[in-house]
C-alpha cells in the first residue's frame, strides 16, 4: 500500500459539496455542474450598413472583451440622411471582430436563472383557439428552436402576411398542449455529478472545479480496458476470468456484475461485444454497462500466476476499477484501485 491522490475535476465550473478534511466513500458526491450551452452568434456588420469588409472596425461600438446585451447597438453608420444600426441578437462577449468576412462573433452568456422551462400560449399569440395549433406549428416536440425563431405561424390577409410565435431562446420544444395552446421550451442543460470514485479523506479543494482525494491504496495497471468508473466487491461485483474472455460468459453476467477483471480479448470476441469501432480515441465510449480491464490485452492469452496471485489477495476487499484507456494522444491505462480502507458501507 502507498499513499495516492485522486483529482476529481468537473470539465466547467461548478459547486464543489466537499469540505477539506472530509471523510468520503466511493459514491458521496464531491461537485456537480450545469452546463448551459453558450453559443456563437455571427452578426454580419459590412452586409447590414452596406460597408466594405475591412472597414467595419470604424463603426463598431465594441471592441474584442466587451460585454454586450441583447438589442444593445453595437454599430452604427451615419449619413446626411439617417443613422444605421445594427443591434446584438443576444447577451455576451464579443469574442472576435473578422474584417476578412466582414463580421463579428458574439459568445452568448445565459444566465442561470434563465434555464429553466418557458411557456409561450402560440394559440394566443398566433389569435387561434387551441385545437388549431396543431396545424400551425413550424416546430414539434423533441425539436430545436433558435432564439427569435419560428415555433408556430399563420398567415393573414390571403397569404399577405404572417404572424408568428417565436421561441425567446435557442432551445428545445418539450412538451405541446393542444387544449391550452401552450408550448414549452427548454434550453439545452447538461447535468454533471462527479463522486468521489475511491474512499479517503479531502486533501485539497479546488474552488469551483473539485477535489483532491488521499487514501493508502494499491494501484494495479491493465493493459487495454473498456468501460468507465465502477466500484465493488472483489469476487462479487467484479469478477476474475483466468481465461480469456468469451461473450458466451460475458452476456451472461450482464446486469449481475459491475466489472469483469481478464486476461486477455480476442478480436472476433471483441467485435461481438462492442462491434468494429474503438469510438471517439478513448474507450470509456465502448460501455456495455459492465466495465473491462485486460491484463495482457488482446488474443487468447491466460492470466499468469503473478497477477491471478496479486488478485486474488483481494478478494472480498472493496476495489475501484476505471476501463477508460486513452488510444489516440496521451496515454492512458485501465485502473484497478484497492484502497485500505475497506468498508463501503
Amino acid at each position: 500500500m502507498a499513499k495516492i491522490l485522486k483529482k476529481r475535476i468537473l470539465p466547467f465550473n461548478g459547486k464543489v459539496l466537499v469540505n477539506e478534511g472530509d471523510i468520503v466513500k466511493p459514491d458521496t458526491l464531491v461537485a456537480e455542474m450545469f452546463y448551459i450551452g453558450e453559443r456563437p452568434f455571427i452578426v454580419n456588420i459590412a452586409d447590414k450598413l452596406k460597408v466594405e469588409l475591412n472597414e467595419i472596425e470604424g463603426y463598431l461600438t465594441k471592441k474584442v472583451g466587451d460585454t454586450v446585451h441583447s438589442g444593445e447597438i453595437i454599430a452604427i453608420k451615419k449619413t446626411l440622411a439617417a443613422r444605421m444600426l445594427v443591434e446584438s441578437p443576444v447577451s455576451g462577449i464579443l469574442e472576435y471582430i473578422s474584417p476578412a468576412s466582414g463580421g463579428v462573433i458574439i459568445r452568448e452568456k445565459v444566465d442561470r436563472n434563465e434555464i429553466g422551462p418557458v411557456t409561450i400560449n402560440c394559440a394566443k399569440v398566433l389569435d387561434i383557439p387551441p385545437e388549431r395549433l396543431k396545424l400551425n406549428l413550424d416546430k414539434h416536440k423533441g425539436e430545436k428552436v433558435e432564439k427569435g425563431g419560428k415555433i408556430a405561424s399563420i398567415s393573414l390577409y390571403a397569404g399577405i402576411s404572417v404572424k408568428y410565435c417565436r421561441s425567446p431562446f435557442y432551445g428545445e420544444v418539450v412538451n405541446i398542449d393542444f387544449k391550452t395552446g401552450d408550448v414549452v421550451v427548454k434550453r439545452p442543460v447538461e447535468e454533471r455529478k462527479l463522486k468521489a470514485f475511491i474512499p479517503g479523506k479531502i486533501k485539497e479543494v479546488i474552488p469551483e472545479r473539485g477535489v483532491i482525494i488521499e487514501t493508502e491504496a494499491e494501484i494495479i495497471y491493465g493493459v487495454f480496458g473498456f468501460g468507465g468508473e465502477k466500484w465493488g466487491v472483489l469476487g462479487k461485483d467484479i469478477v476474475i476470468f483466468d481465461e480469456p474472455i468469451k461473450r458466451k460468459e460475458f452476456e451472461s453476467l450482464k446486469g449481475k456484475v459491475k466489472g469483469i477483471i481478464g486476461p486477455s480479448l480476442s478480436m472476433e470476441e471483441f467485435k461481438d461485444i462492442f462491434g468494429d469501432e474503438i469510438r471517439k480515441g478513448i474507450t470509456k465510449e465502448n460501455d456495455t454497462g459492465i466495465t473491462i480491464i485486460l491484463m495482457k490485452g488482446f488474443g487468447r492469452l491466460k492470466l499468469d500466476e503473478d497477477s491471478r496471485r496479486k488478485l486474488n489477495k483481494y478478494t472480498g476487499r472493496l476495489v475501484t476499477i476505471d476501463g477508460r484507456t486513452q488510444i489516440r494522444a496521451g496515454v492512458k491505462r485501465p485502473e484497478i484501485i484497492i484502497p485500505e480502507i475497506c468498508n463501503i458501507s
